[in-house]
């Protein structure tokens, strides 16, 4: 398939060059040397005890992988006839250790830098004392959230507790003043991590102040280890996703959602670059967002944004979030690729034509458990045998099992009643949908319809399906395409969950002779 040349070619550049996008720049922050120690152990045989001995034992439990070998030295004579046991290779992980600056915290506050630290964040930052405070916290609160999405990060060896000092900076010629800007840091446009530490700029939204100060911290937190290997499209759009959160009356916070209004979310911007991005051109393809590199996200935000999306399409999708939340347990070396290509391989156009309808559609609250789409090819339409499908109120395209063929005519009825929404008072509406309320353009309840071409078709990411038809409850049209039919009933994709009720649609496909009614070619 020619899709998978592609994939396979960009893989290859992605390991090479992915580090550090950074939130503005593609160097790579040097590794830390290999924290592993290997502990060789004797295993039981029969009432035998087994000893094992290691250099020093970790301050706290260390995670381990273990492998297995047969001891055989020619060298030495063995006369007894007792069997010599198997030895066990235990591969001892550390993260690596705190290398993190100390600082005179009493002469960067004469500076005007104050010092504000949890046990997961030490924060330096000039900008107001009384927000500053709240901000650890925050971080405090994500940290389990970080544990249950990576999986919890190994000791190191002083087995101190993972903590990352953080700059927020108002003023970042103050900082400079002071020495904590690195000068081997590539240039910080919003923020940039590297190990333990990140440096952000002050923001003027207070959302998007604790956002970028979460995405870095992802970053921090999941690229600790040495050897990272995931793309970047996965480690920006992965830390813009835990960076998402809502907080509620109690000050609890939600992390990696999806965001339910533009109001709460203020300097995110990340559904509207999308909007505006799919009113200009055609949405980018998978294959076209995987193959970012660091160079595109320099000032770029519209990278981030996509990146995001892609991320949260498979996070959110309930046929794709269970494969795509076991990658954190691949992001060192090359393994990270080899299993993107397994969970888009066999499905390829299927998952890339879902993005595409995802990605057309992405708005605030988006419904992704009713919007999601399950492709089933169709059957061809008897002329003398019209097709029937039931299409429900509150699913987004749904497959109608009926296959149409390019330059044919067909004849389609649509009966039923169905209720669009349940406050102030129930919306009853048919086919032909309500005229007081209307979404993209069409009366909201009105059947729409779109064609997925068969995987043969010329266009290979199949963006003719796209293209959506209404027809309301009768139409008389001519198939512009040849493929599945797929229908659904008109409304904002995140007000599916009130719907109720569904229609019956059926479609006949008229005689070559049949001139009885004019028909039209929708387009």
């Amino acid at each position: 398939m020619r899709y998978r040349r592609y994939y396979r070619k960009f893989c290859g550049i992605a390991v090479v060059s992915l580090l550090l996008a950074g939130c503005g720049s593609g160097a790579t922050a040097p590794q830390a040397p290999a924290e592993s120690e290997i502990v060789v152990s004797s295993e039981p045989s029969g009432s035998q005890t087994a000893s094992a001995k290691t250099s020093r034992k970790p301050s706290s439990s260390p995670v381990t992988s273990t492998r297995k070998t047969d001891v055989n030295n020619s060298s030495v004579q063995n006369t007894s006839s007792v069997k010599t046991p198997a030895v066990t290779l235990s591969e001892v992980l550390y993260r690596p250790s705190d290398q993190r600056p100390i600082h005179n915290n009493q002469r960067l506050a004469l500076l005007g830098i104050h010092c504000y630290e949890s046990p997961r964040l030490k924060l330096y930052t000039d900008i107001d004392p009384a927000l500053a405070a709240t901000l650890p916290a925050v971080i405090d609160q994500a940290y389990p959230a970080l544990e249950n999405y990576f999986g919890p990060l190994p000791p190191n060896r002083e087995g101190t507790e993972f903590q990352v000092t953080g700059y927020i900076m108002q003023n970042r010629e103050l900082f400079k003043k002071a020495g904590v800007i690195l000068e081997s840091l590539p240039t910080i446009v919003n923020g940039r991590h590297l190990g333990a530490q990140f440096w952000m700029d002050a923001q003027s939204e207070e959302y998007y102040q604790r956002h970028l100060m979460l995405h870095e911290y992802t970053h921090c937190y999941s690229m600790i280890m040495e050897n990272i290997g995931a793309p970047v499209w996965y480690l920006e759009g992965i830390a813009e996703s835990m960076a998402t959160h809502v907080i509620d009356k109690d000050g609890e916070i939600q992390f990696n959602v999806m965001p339910h209004n533009k109001e709460d979310f203020g300097g995110l911007g990340r559904i509207s670059l999308i909007e505006e991005g799919v009113r200009a051109a055609p949405p980018k393809s998978i294959l076209e967002v995987m193959q970012f590199g660091p160079a595109d996200f320099v000032s770029n935000n519209s990278a981030y944004a996509w990146s995001w999306a892609l991320c949260q399409f498979f996070d959110k999708h309930p046929h794709y979030a269970k494969p795509f939340r076991e990658l954190p347990r691949y992001m060192q070396g090359t393994q990270f690729s080899h299993k993107i290509q397994q969970l888009i391989d066999d499905e390829f156009y299927e998952i890339n034509d879902a993005w595409l309808i995802f990605a057309r559609n992405l708005r605030p609250g988006y419904d992704f458990e009713r919007a999601s789409v399950t492709f089933a090819p169709g059957l061809p339409i008897d002329a003398d045998a019209p097709a029937v499908a039931t299409i429900a109120g509150d699913r987004g395209w749904q497959s109608s099992g009926m296959q149409v063929e390019e330059g044919s005519t067909y004849e389609m009825r649509a009966e039923g009643i169905f209720t669009l929404a349940e406050q102030p008072k129930p919306w009853k509406s048919t086919a032909d949908g309500i005229s007081f309320r209307y979404f993209k353009g069409q009366p909201l309840g009105r059947l729409l319809m779109m064609i997925r071409p068969e995987s043969g078709a010329t266009n290979p990411d199949q963006r003719s399906m796209l293209q959506e038809y209404p027809l309301g409850a009768n139409a008389t049209w001519m198939a512009p395409v040849s493929g599945t039919v797929y229908f659904r009933l008109n409304d904002a994709w995140d007000e599916l969950a009130d719907n109720q009720g569904r229609v019956t649609v059926t479609v006949s496909r008229k005689k070559k002779n049949d001139f009885g009614t004019a028909s039209k070619t929708v387009d």
